[in-house]
């Protein structure tokens, strides 16, 4: 392809975040375009091409200066008047060039040479520039500018580094971040065969198995991007064929009949087993106990362990000890004389009162009452097994409390496995919509502790996570610290901005100034998972779930009374 071009760089060009070019013509180039400079980094080097992208346009004409004033409508009226006085100029951020010897993209260390051209680039020359691996690759969607028809420039995500490194997707609502979400956790199952956990506060991901049947988006075949033709359809049939074999998309929902009438008996119960919790997760989950409380229901779990040898345990025995059978914990052989004195009334009455209500709220706890407990080697799948899925725990109408301790604890247990010596889980991808309620800023959460230790102990054990919120600000600034992939989508809040440039070092000035102008369903995806930030418009999915606004006027019908 002939390169043509679109101006000269102009001023200094020692600074790779802010390069000026003096522009042709008000149509040679619109903000968000990629551009390339010919570059010579030593003497004895060839020239390479440094891909750059345009992020600010300035663009004035003196006859219509603001100061000025009402005189210009003169000046318009003029027959033939001939308009002069055009300044026209861009700013450029460097993305790099690709380095012949080590193939890895890399920014000038030598300025730019002042006057060289500025020049248009094809979609070949990004798609090579971009190049991915697309057997251990994710295609998120394609290029903005170059979404559409022949000169589509796809960009994909490198799955290992996506899952193992953990990410972040914060936008504010309505801007699609569900929908992406969407997007990239079909993928990972259906193409990846990958293990996902989502934990679901409002009942969104579920909607794939709504009825107890699995839910497809309409018009799967009429999708305009070629790659999305062949892919959707593929996705349809591998998560149909997994879930023929007892995999796919799986719903576990709290011990409740509603759940079993969203889903036609097809979910699972959550029957937790209390017993198989350290102290650290019940301190958690019980927040506020007094150190004699907290000792009498440490005696209370012993004794409850050492006599109830049955497996699983009945967690309203566990009760029962700390309330009318507090006389056997009392005459316990085990007990020392600081344990004994310890086992006061008031205090086992307070700790089984705030132990009941938590196991009342949650509704996810093992009783006798129950056929099984929840098997975790089941719902993520051992090592060796090679059935991808898709786990959606639902925990819609929870009290906020209660949503986070059902994810602290599973969470808990998914590592625990996964951290096994002797018999461990498949690698896992968990999601925590609406992160901020799990793992917020001050830490005041259940479930704050358990995504911490994942955060910086997962990747060891084949554990990572990604967290989305729509009010980033309110996120844990030590959790998002560590998501190697971040995905913006369109924020306003200064706030929100604010957090992100100080929680990642890989956003630029000149991203987030982007971020308040991007369209629905338009991305800024940055991190280690992709070759260098890139404004991305998101595909297609194909599975029915993440949240969508309700038709009101389809509801509120006219009354004709």
């Amino acid at each position: 392809m002939k390169h043509s071009v679109l101006g000269k760089l102009v001023g200094n060009t020692g600074d790779a975040n802010k390069l000026t070019m003096v522009v042709e013509n008000s149509f040679s180039v619109r903000r968000g375009e990629f551009v390339r400079i010919m570059h010579q980094e030593r003497k004895d080097e060839l020239d390479v091409a440094v891909l750059g992208r345009v992020n600010k346009i300035h663009r004035s004409n003196m006859l219509f200066n603001s100061g000025f004033g009402d005189s210009v409508t003169e000046l318009e009226l003029l027959p033939g008047a001939n308009m002069t006085g055009e300044n026209m100029h861009a700013t450029i951020e460097l993305v790099g060039y690709r380095d012949p010897a080590t193939n890895q993209i890399k920014i000038p260390r030598r300025p730019l040479d002042p006057g060289a051209k500025v020049e248009t680039v094809d979609f070949k020359f990004l798609s090579k520039f971009y190049e991915f691996k697309e057997d251990s690759s994710l295609h998120l969607g394609n290029l903005v500018g170059y979404e559409r028809g022949e000169n589509t420039v796809p960009v994909y995500l490198d799955v290992n580094k996506l899952v193992t490194e953990h990410m972040a997707i914060l936008a504010m609502t309505g801007s699609g971040k569900s929908y992406t979400v969407g997007r990239i956790i079909e993928r990972l199952v259906a193409f990846n065969n990958g293990t996902v956990v989502v934990f679901d506060p409002h009942g969104e991901y579920g909607r794939a198995l709504s009825k107890g049947e699995l839910q497809f988006s309409d018009g799967l075949d009429s999708v305009e991007d070629s790659r999305d033709q062949t892919a959707l359809p593929e996705i349809k049939a591998m998560i149909e064929k997994l879930q023929a074999a007892d995999a796919g998309i799986q719903v576990y929902t709290p011990q409740d009949d509603a759940f079993n009438h969203k889903y036609a008996g097809k979910n699972h119960p959550l029957a937790l087993q209390f017993d198989n919790f350290e102290m650290d997760d019940i301190s958690e989950i019980l927040p506020g106990l007094t150190e004699p409380q907290q000792r009498v229901l440490d005696v209370a779990i012993r004794y409850w362990r050492s006599v109830d040898k049955s497996t699983p345990r009945d967690i309203n025995r566990l009760r029962y000890f700390l309330g009318d059978g507090i006389e056997e914990l009392r005459d316990w052989d085990d007990l020392s004389e600081a344990e004994a004195k310890a086992l006061n009334g008031r205090s086992a009455a307070v700790a089984s009162m705030k132990l009941s209500r938590v196991l009342n709220e949650a509704k996810s706890f093992y009783s006798a009452t129950m056929k099984e407990p929840t098997d975790i080697y089941q719902m993520v799948g051992r090592a060796s097994n090679r059935k991808g899925r898709l786990v959606v725990v639902d925990l819609q109408g929870l009290s906020d409390t209660a949503k986070q301790v059902v994810c602290g604890l599973l969470s808990s247990e998914i590592l625990s496995a996964a951290s096994s010596k002797t018999d461990k889980t498949r690698p896992c991808f968990l999601v925590y919509e609406e992160g901020h309620n799990f793992a917020p800023a001050g830490g005041n959460a259940v479930s704050h502790r358990i995504i911490k230790k994942i955060a910086g102990e997962g990747r060891k054990f084949g554990v990572g996570f990604g967290i989305v919120s729509q009010r980033p600000s309110k996120l844990d600034a030590d959790v998002t610290s560590q998501c190697n992939t971040l995905i913006t989508m369109r924020l306003k809040n200064p706030d929100d901005q604010r957090f992100i440039a100080k929680a990642s070092d890989m956003v630029s000035k000149a991203d987030l100034d982007e971020l308040s102008s991007l369209s629905t369903g338009e991305a800024l995806v940055c991190g280690r998972s992709i070759p260098a930030p890139l404004l991305v418009k998101v595909g297609t999915k194909a599975l029915i779930h993440g949240g969508e606004s309700p038709d009101v006027l389809s509801v509120w019908e006219r009354f004709d009374g």
